[in-house]
């Protein structure tokens, strides 16, 4: 019982070394989830590697080049089972060589069902493999991959900007600028990181915003809710073929209209959904439950009056079971980013 303690709090350890390695990993590995891997010989890290780049080599991979054919009984630790699959790169249970590992250590089992089975492929070659260890943290750090596999929906990004008092625009409707700029690069930034951006009409014919990365990475696909298919062709971002979702009642069938979005979103292959507003297209979330993080950028400013960040109707004992996941500052502006789930 003790050594079968020993080895587990062993396995926990090198884990989290290589969950360290995947955490290296940004942005530029999407659609592809971060990985990475380490190879002990005899209590002793040998070799590393992470994931860094959509279309380039994996974890696995990159820690195994670095390694003398000599070497034997080694037990590589990943943070994803292994694929199986040929993709852009071989499958990466070709090159975990029995006559090298003798154990293959897992955090977490592959939700893409073109990519695993890679466990039980290296138990087939007489490899031992542990399975489950450091799960939920390895779950945490690709939150997007496993929601969008798992759910069969995109990962929910719900991004808001308001004054102290709550307001995310004027009367009139009118919301440039809440924020200042350094919150706004903010924003830019997270759409970089996002395959596709989300708005209302409403937002289009008030705002006509360009909805871009502003050169901080790749632009995301724009999406817009027309329910009554009224917006006017006039506007900027109807040059860039945005996908247009008419003929739908979200103040009366929210849940139903915005999971059939997110369905089509899923078969299009869009992992994570950046949604930007207006107050009505953001409450039609909320009140579907259907999101996963909330962003919300305050301003310290006070008008008294306007359009209300939520827009819905929620009683005291609705629980979103939102948790804090941090605060940033930018200047006298405020980013809460809450998380749930995964």
């Amino acid at each position: 019982m003790k050594n079968n303690i020993r080895l587990k709090e062993k396995d926990e350890y090198f884990m989290n070394i290589a969950l360290q390695e995947a955490a290296k990993a940004n942005h530029e590995v999407f659609p592809n989830p971060k990985v990475g891997a380490i190879v002990v010989v005899d209590n002793n890290i040998i070799s590393s590697g992470y994931h860094k780049c959509y279309g380039e080599e994996h974890a696995e991979a990159n820690a195994i080049n670095k390694l003398d054919s000599s070497i034997t009984n080694a037990t590589l630790y990943v943070t994803l089972e292994p694929c199986s699959h040929l993709g852009k790169r071989n499958p990466c249970t070709d090159i975990i060589n029995s006559k090298m590992f003798s154990r293959v250590v897992i955090a977490a089992n592959d939700p893409n069902p073109k990519a695993s089975g890679g466990a039980e492929i290296l138990r087939n070659n007489n490899i031992e493999v542990v399975e489950n260890v450091c799960t939920e943290k390895s779950r945490k750090l690709n939150r997007r991959f496993f929601t969008f596999f798992e759910q069969k929906r995109p990962y929910v990004i719900l991004k808001i900007a308001s004054t102290l008092d709550g307001f995310i625009a004027e009367p009139n409707g009118h919301s440039k600028w809440i924020t200042n700029d350094k919150s706004r690069q903010s924003v830019h930034k997270l759409r970089s990181t996002c395959d596709a951006i989300l708005v209302g009409r409403k937002t289009i014919e008030t705002d006509d915003p360009s909805l871009t990365s502003h050169g901080y990475g790749k632009d995301p696909r724009i999406i817009i809710l027309d329910p009554k298919n009224k917006i006017n062709k006039k506007y900027k971002v109807l040059d860039k073929n945005p996908i247009i979702f008419s003929g739908m009642d979200l103040k009366n069938n929210s849940q139903k209209n915005i999971t059939h979005v997110l369905s089509e979103l899923y078969k299009k292959s869009y992992q994570t959904l950046l949604v930007e507003g207006g107050g009505e297209t953001i409450s039609s979330f909320l009140d579907s439950d259907l999101f996963d993080e909330l962003h919300i950028y305050y301003a310290p400013k006070l008008i008294g009056n306007g359009k209300p960040l939520y827009t819905g109707y929620n009683t005291l004992t609705k629980d979103y079971k939102l948790h804090l996941h941090k605060v940033d500052h930018f200047d006298n502006d405020i980013k809460m980013t809450f998380h749930r789930g995964i």
